[in-house]
């Protein structure tokens, strides 16, 4: 049942097929900004051991994942509840939280093979791009993709689940937004940022937004620290897991409360 979720959701972004081209060209335009800062501040040297065409690497990684992993799904939430479509959706005989998640993974998967995958074959032709580290290294950045899936799914959860006691999910989204932007590293990497900053970003889960497998990819992690930052991230997944499961079933009695 959760896999034709998955497979509806799919189907349904095939009818906005012209939103295709505005997204490659949004990604090609976010790349080629990001690539021009780059040159102009690193041009043919290093800084902290980083050289420009591993920074091109890491924008164009950053720029394609966080079309995958950021998915609308807490104004998909917002807008059943302003709506009162929630209500039937809470009493179909399904589980609404996999439900969502199923629903997330067809829009996912549709974004992956027509907006990121056509987006790397145009950048990789414009700007170049080199190719994962190791095999070893590729591996872990295929699990940390699967981990950052979950996380980001979590958290866009979380601020539906918030949406239940504030009716509005714009200020959360935000919040949501400049928190991921900042501590993710999607833009300005964590090995450019200074220790106490790296020191906080490192207990966050924000990082395997963006840094973790950008930085995986590239290899500029010691490998006898990747098995433990996996680790990490599959706590952190745990614990959001845990913590909204709890939510969840707290707004839904608010829910049973304000409709009387």
């Amino acid at each position: 049942m959760y896999w034709m979720f998955g497979v509806k959701a799919f189907i349904n972004q095939l009818s906005y097929r012209s939103e295709v081209w505005l997204r490659l060209l949004g990604n090609f335009v976010t790349i080629l900004i990001q690539v021009e800062i780059w040159r102009a501040v690193i041009g043919g040297e290093t800084v902290e051991g980083i050289a420009v065409d591993q920074m091109i690497t890491y924008s164009i990684l950053n720029t394609l994942l966080y079309g995958l992993l950021f998915n609308g799904m807490s104004e998909k939430v917002d807008n059943s509840l302003k709506s009162g479509a929630i209500a039937s959706e809470l009493i179909k005989p399904l589980s609404y939280p996999i439900y969502l998640f199923a629903d997330g993974l067809g829009s996912a998967f549709y974004r992956f093979l027509f907006t990121a995958l056509p987006s790397l074959l145009i950048v990789w032709l414009c700007f170049g791009m080199q190719p994962p580290a190791s095999g070893a290294y590729l591996a872990a950045f295929l699990i940390s993709l699967c981990i950052a899936l979950l996380i980001s799914f979590l958290l866009g959860y979380l601020i539906s689940l918030i949406a239940f006691w504030v009716m509005n999910h714009f200020a959360l989204v935000w919040m949501l937004g400049g928190l991921t932007t900042l501590f993710s590293g999607s833009f300005l990497p964590l090995w450019f940022f200074p220790d106490s900053w790296q020191a906080i970003a490192s207990v966050l889960p924000f990082q395997f937004l963006g840094y973790v497998p950008a930085a995986l990819y590239l290899g500029t992690l010691p490998m006898d620290q990747v098995v433990m930052l996996l680790v990490k991230g599959v706590v952190w997944t745990a614990v959001l897991a845990v913590f909204v499961n709890w939510l969840w079933r707290r707004a839904v009695r608010r829910l049973v409360v304000q409709g009387g």
